[in-house]
């Protein structure tokens, strides 16, 4: 069973766009790419976690790996904050797409 880490039990929703899997690598590395939504101390954000290889052929567009603030929304805007993460997380059919697009607006976004 994949138990959910602490730091993520208050996440409203969340996506694993891609993961390394686990039966092929069981020591390591762990590499993914979520995006997920979480309430804030006064509202609520929608964050893009990159965490791909150095050698991974999606490098290709300048994101780096780390965490992004994609959009923030106000204490009154639960539901637009989760609508937004849930339709740039499913934005396209192929993992491929997706991860391109969310590099894409991660150039736009403030790293932490």
């Amino acid at each position: 069973m994949n138990q959910i880490p602490e730091s993520k039990k208050n996440h409203l929703w969340r996506k694993t766009i891609w993961h390394t899997d686990p039966e092929e690598f069981p020591l390591g590395p762990h590499h993914s790419v979520e995006v997920y939504c979480c309430e804030e101390s006064n509202g609520y954000a929608v964050w893009y976690a990159r965490r791909l290889a150095k050698d991974d052929d999606r490098n290709t567009a300048g994101a780096e790996n780390g965490d992004y603030l994609l959009a923030y929304f106000a204490k009154t805007k639960r539901d637009d904050a989760i609508e937004h993460a849930v339709l740039i997380a499913n934005s396209d059919a192929t993992v491929d797409a997706v991860i391109a697009a969310l590099d894409a607006l991660a150039k736009k976004a403030q790293k932490v």
